[in-house]
């Protein structure tokens, strides 16, 4: 499985990512606009929020109609990856702009948001330049018309030490593809994302921290009849002592508007709500 590496300011950027994402449904971004001090900021501030019991305070209402379900979701009510009957080791801040956010965190998580939300633009431009004509002919509207900010959802993820007590086979985020189009991921602070190649063997995502990685999501290969495929990937527990800290990640992941027709069997509303309901959110 080849998943390229490229230059976010290169002439050739649009035609590389477009390719590699094809290839793989991975593609690896370097030299973006998102300053590293921003990124370390975020990690040093969301560490200490999830080190706290102010968490606790933004715990997510299961009553609140909103499907992107904002708030602080402990481990116990964390997914189930489909296909597994264990719940991931992690806990997770769902982001809402106008939603409730730490006061001493809100002002560069926002700005991060914004950010990602720019180059995702950027990103959702290329795919509908660059695919072949006869893919981008069977859209039901161009990408970048479908892309919504109101959908689109930025989570927090932390992946705590492991104590010895989990369940067995439990795994810090199981086997799963994203439900999304598009996900932008920064490098971790600590390694344990694998995609699943096409051979069925699993692989680190070859990348320096701070790079961001992009996967294809289940809407984007609905919409595109296959095209880009959305890879199998997983976060693995750590395989020893030393390795066994908190794990932070901050995944954006862009999304359509419900009413965006991605084929003949579905909107992005109604295959949202089909796989919420089979991972038990």
């Amino acid at each position: 499985m080849n998943i390229r590496t490229i230059d976010y300011e290169s002439n050739n950027a649009g035609p590389q990512f477009v390719r590699s994402l094809h290839e793989s449904g991975f593609a690896v971004l370097t030299n973006h606009p998102i300053p590293a001090t921003l990124l370390d900021a975020i990690y040093a501030g969301w560490y200490q929020f999830f080190n706290s019991e102010d968490k606790h305070q933004y715990l997510y209402d299961p009553r609140d109609e909103d499907t992107n379900q904002p708030g602080f979701h402990p481990q116990y009510l964390s997914e189930t990856a489909i296909g597994h009957s264990t719940k991931d080791i992690k806990e997770f801040f769902h982001l809402v702009p106008d939603g409730r956010i730490p006061t001493a965190l809100r002002v560069d998580i926002l700005a991060y948001r914004e950010r990602v939300m720019r180059i995702g633009a950027g990103l959702f431009e290329w795919l509908q330049r660059e695919m072949p004509r006869e893919i981008s002919a069977g859209l039901s509207q161009p990408l970048p018309a479908a892309l919504s900010s109101t959908m689109s959802l930025l989570r927090i993820l932390h992946y705590p030490p492991l104590t010895g007590r989990e369940e067995p086979l439990a795994e810090r985020a199981a086997p799963h593809e994203d439900i999304n189009f598009l996900t932008i991921l920064p490098v971790a602070d600590q390694p344990g994302l694998q995609v699943k190649g096409f051979d069925g063997e699993w692989i680190d995502v070859a990348s320096q921290q701070g790079d961001l990685i992009v996967n294809a999501g289940d809407m984007l290969r609905e919409a595109t009849d296959g095209y880009f495929p959305s890879t199998t990937h997983r976060v693995v527990n750590p395989p020893d002592a030393t390795g066994n800290v908190s794990r932070l990640s901050i995944p954006f992941f862009l999304a359509p508007r419900l009413d965006f027709v991605l084929s003949a069997r579905y909107t992005a509303g109604r295959y949202l709500r089909e796989r919420l309901q089979l991972i038990g959110c």
